[in-house]
């Protein structure tokens, strides 16, 4: 979450003088968003959502379990999402970033 937050921050939201983006830009854009929808719509695909009978004998919620899980389990997702994550804040900032200096 602060990490998205300072990518925020770092965008250029004056829009008085902002440039047009290159169809090259709008493409990468759009090729980014739909993988990471096939990401998640495979992450979804996969959950059990079936109901707990007695939910006070399990242990969900815990963070040790939750670690378990994402990295035993989950860990290329969880590490794809991650570099989708990273790219897409490295990309926020670059086209936030005035050109014209």
């Amino acid at each position: 979450m602060v990490l998205f937050l300072f990518t925020v921050m770092l965008l250029n939201l004056n829009t008085a003088a902002e440039q047009r983006k290159s169809k090259f830009v709008k493409i990468t854009a759009v090729l980014t968003g739909g993988v990471l929808m096939l990401i998640m719509t495979a992450a979804l695909r996969q959950m059990d959502l079936t109901l707990m009978h007695d939910p006070s004998t399990t242990q969900i919620g815990l963070v040790k379990n939750l670690g378990k899980v994402l990295f035993r389990d989950f860990l290329l997702p969880f590490e794809v999402t991650s570099i989708l994550f990273l790219s897409a804040m490295i990309g926020a900032v670059m086209l936030g970033k005035k050109t014209g200096d």
